[in-house]
């Protein structure tokens, strides 16, 4: 028979499996920690990276249920990490949501646009963004 302390720490590790991760790219510190707080505070493990290459780099060994990238940061943007993640089998089927403070025009020039691409545009607005990862993470929301 486990001891009170046992159990508890069992549940404990239990949800911690539950939660989805979600991987934040931003290039803006205060937008990552911003993202990060809210989407902590709902519930979901985040994981946060600073730039595209990053981004790129950490997703076959974070294995992030959702990304929530910037569309434009400095080196590789969102939507060049987006187009590199689409070409692996292990990456491929990972929603995007992105967010940017960009115009659509130049928009158009850094994210490869599929009728399923979802943009929140900055300043954000937490209650759209808390509605869009939820709606990404559980299409039948």
């Amino acid at each position: 028979m486990l001891g009170n302390a046992e159990v508890g720490m069992e549940k404990i590790v239990a949800d911690e499996t539950l939660k989805k991760k979600i991987l934040v790219a931003d290039d803006d510190a205060e937008i990552r920690s911003l993202v990060s707080d809210v989407l902590s505070d709902l519930g979901y493990l985040v994981v946060t990276v600073s730039d595209g290459a990053m981004l790129y780099r950490s997703v076959p060994s974070e294995k992030p249920d959702l990304i929530l990238s910037d569309l434009d940061m400095p080196g590789l943007s969102g939507g060049t990490a987006q187009a590199l993640l689409r070409t692996s089998p292990e990456t491929k089927d990972i929603p995007i949501i992105f967010m940017t403070g960009q115009s659509p025009e130049r928009q158009a020039r850094l994210v490869e646009f599929r009728p399923d691409t979802r943009i929140l545009y900055k300043p954000l607005n937490l209650k759209e963004l808390a509605i869009a990862v939820e709606e990404e993470l559980n299409p039948s929301f």
